[in-house]
């Protein structure tokens, strides 16, 4: 019976993601308005506008500190939150939740702490109100380093610059060209040199908004305005819809001049590499407009029925929707870049 229970805790241990990939402490970045200190675990540590880590051990029980400011004093409590790595037991049915609790590892707390001087009521309060700023002039030149392995749309290099016109308000502009030896589409006839290039224009406004509930973070909300241009040979094979056999499989070689329009509202918010790199993650809603102008392409939807002997296996490049124009587009990606 011993055996059975030990195999059985065993099973849950290594199917429980937060015991494996989470340690026994959690980290907290705290920090103020102006020189303060804090007291935690009997230990008094000083804190500023820079941000000072303590490592509280994961658990049930509140997280405890007091904050002490010129003659203020103010005692905080912070609930437990479950930390993100215990989403990842969905994969064996919420089974690894239960070694998690046990141990206490599905637990975190608020990952950054910020304190300032309420001056009205003369109290320490906690503040989610954003103390980072871009300064105007700055210039940051980035490119789009998952771009060149696009492989749901078209592989390109991309280069980028953008410019705070004023604190925290920046236009930017991008531009991409199809890589050398890159296929947009198979083919058995040219009647085009392939290519494709795309520019975006965007304008953002940062630290509006705080989702992260990091005052140190730069986040920023971004209307973008994308166009995509290419040009492509391609066929397609189909049947008439009153003959349909594989005898009358009809194979239409044909080229394309495509151009997309893509509008985005985003969401972004720019992670720190030291002083001078950073990763740019954002995420967006819009409406992606799609115009062809096909040369040679005899289908007529009307009298032909597509016929696909590639499917279930196709490749989603290769796929192509020569009917539906306009569509919701869903942005999401990262971009890598250098600040000046």
């Amino acid at each position: 019976m011993k055996k059975y229970s030990f195999f059985i805790f065993l099973m849950f241990l290594l199917n429980s993601c937060a015991t494996i990939l989470n340690g026994k402490t959690t980290s907290v970045k705290i920090s103020a308005d102006k020189t303060s200190k804090i007291i935690f675990k009997k230990d008094t540590i000083s804190i500023n506008r820079q941000k000072t880590t303590i490592w509280p051990i994961r658990s049930t029980k509140p997280l405890k500190i007091t904050v002490l400011k010129d003659s203020l004093q103010q005692d905080f409590s912070f609930n437990k939150k479950i930390s993100a790595t215990t989403l990842l037991n969905i994969y064996n049915y919420g089974i690894g939740l239960i070694p998690d609790i046990i141990t206490k590892k599905a637990f975190r707390y608020s990952n950054n702490l910020h304190f300032i001087t309420d001056t009205l009521t003369n109290k320490i309060v906690l503040s989610n109100k954003k103390i980072t700023f871009v300064p105007q002039k700055k210039l940051f030149i980035y490119t789009s380093p998952l771009k060149p392995f696009d492989f749901f749309s078209i592989p390109m290099a991309t280069l980028g610059l953008e410019y705070f016109v004023k604190n925290n308000i920046s236009l930017s502009a991008e531009y991409g060209a199809l890589l050398p030896n890159i296929k947009l589409n198979r083919h058995n006839i040219s009647y085009l040199e392939e290519k494709a290039f795309n520019y975006r224009l965007e304008a953002k406004w940062y630290n509006a908004i705080n989702l992260t509930k990091n005052v140190h973070l730069n986040e920023y909300l971004g209307f973008e305005v994308r166009n995509i241009n290419s040009q492509y040979n391609d066929y397609i094979t189909y049947y008439e819809n009153d003959n349909i056999s594989e005898r009358s499989i009809i194979t239409d070689d044909f080229a394309t001049k495509k151009r997309v329009t893509v509008i985005n509202l985003k969401y972004g918010l720019l992670l720190p590499i030291g002083n001078k790199f950073y990763f740019d993650f954002y995420t967006g809603l819009g409406l992606r407009i799609k115009r062809f102008d096909h040369i040679n392409l005899e289908y007529d939807k009307a009298i032909h029925r597509f016929y696909d002997d590639s499917l279930p296996g196709f490749d989603v490049r290769d796929f192509k929707n020569y009917n539906r124009k306009n569509l919701l587009n869903f942005s999401l990606g990262c971009k890598f870049g250098i600040n000046f």
